[in-house]
């Protein structure tokens, strides 16, 4: 575990895309982009067995619908991704085995996003649980992304229970992206807080996304705990340490200054990003000690250490040197980046960008990754 216990607080507000130029670092990922209250039962029958055996790799349209990537990185009428949506949250939150989510819009906080589902696995102990969070540049997307989704049976078919949460986006909070950050943490401690309630083993939780979700969930890897044992909230006493996490289509860090050498553009078209897609209009406030802090506080190359937990990431882009901005965010240079910097500090990678030959020798997929550290 880390071993300082602290809360990374904004330390200044944001608008409706994080009000200043360095806000963007955050923003600019992707171009894209019936309630219940807890807790409730228990449920336990039997203990399953591990199946890992016949799946393929992550497929292209389950890995474009957890990033939330539309193909040519555009809105408006070819924007597949906001149809992804739409089609999405009409569905039931049935899994493809056909079992139906045992806790439907559970609220974990104050806004009506912070909500989510979960799936309990059928095992007589407490089960292991991986936390989906969905893509969508921080402004857009659901957990209903998830529904439809092989990920989730085959990780209730081996015993992993599986919860989908909804965020606030980064214009609904006064701290931009970070309190969309600070949502998926406290959901952490929430689902923890009532672990018993929900059939949840607190020293086995994981957590995947694309995108935005990647974002988020390497954040909580490489971020320091964020309990704080002298919260009055008792949610807060709880830990937000994770036992690994899975990203797809992720940028190695959020501070696109650092994309020039990763992706061996200029750092004009950097720039470029920044200003068209996160409303960069001073470049100088990227260099004010705020700006400093606030891109280190979402760079997953600086953020990473040796006490960090097991990762799998992967890109499925292609190598060139990209020439669109969705490209850019979700590059397979961003996959050797992380990788290379997790072999540095030492902690367990599986890392996956075939296009520029990166294929990790395990053949394992991210289910295998999850059934090998959780079960």
């Amino acid at each position: 575990m880390k071993k300082i216990p602290h809360k990374i607080r904004h330390p200044f507000p944001l608008g409706i895309l994080g009000t200043g130029g360095f806000a963007v670092f955050a923003l600019a990922l992707t171009v894209l982009a019936s309630g219940q209250s807890a807790p409730a039962q228990d449920a336990a029958v039997r203990k399953t067995d591990k199946p890992n055996e016949g799946r393929q790799r992550l497929s292209n349209e389950e890995m474009n619908a957890m990033a939330g990537a539309a193909p040519d990185g555009t809105f408006g009428p070819n924007d597949k991704f906001g149809r992804t949506i739409n089609d999405a949250i009409k569905r039931e939150p049935v899994a493809n085995n056909g079992k139906r989510a045992d806790h439907i819009n559970v609220t974990y906080g104050d806004h009506e996003r912070n909500t989510f589902d979960l799936w309990i696995a059928d095992n007589a102990a407490p089960s292991p649980l991986v936390v989906f969070i969905h893509g969508g540049g921080f402004r857009r997307g659901d957990k209903s992304l998830v529904y439809d989704s092989n990920i989730l049976s085959n990780l209730l078919d081996a015993g992993i229970s599986v919860a989908s949460i909804n965020y606030r986006f980064a214009h609904q909070n006064p701290d931009g992206t970070l309190g969309s950050l600070e949502d998926t943490a406290r959901f952490i401690q929430f689902i923890r807080y009532h672990a018993e309630a929900y059939h949840v083993d607190k020293d086995r939780i994981a957590c995947y996304g694309g995108s935005a979700g990647a974002v988020a969930s390497l954040w909580l890897a490489f971020n320091n705990d964020r309990a704080d044992p002298e919260s009055i909230d008792p949610i807060e006493r709880e830990s937000t340490r994770l036992a690994c996490a899975g990203a797809m289509a992720t940028p190695a860090t959020s501070d696109v200054l650092k994309w020039v050498d990763i992706l061996g553009i200029t750092r004009e078209q950097a720039l470029g990003f920044a200003k068209s897609v996160g409303g960069l209009e001073n470049e100088a406030e990227l260099f004010t000690p705020e700006g400093i802090r606030y891109r280190r506080q979402l760079d997953h190359l600086s953020l990473m250490s040796a006490d960090d937990p097991p990762i799998f990431i992967q890109n499925s882009e292609t190598g060139e040197t990209p020439t669109h901005y969705g490209h850019m965010a979700h590059h397979p240079n961003h996959v050797r980046a992380l990788k290379q910097r997790a072999d540095e500090v030492g902690i367990e990678v599986v890392a996956n960008a075939p296009a520029i030959g990166l294929v990790d020798p395990s053949g394992e997929d991210l289910v295998g990754f999850f059934i090998r550290h959780l079960r």
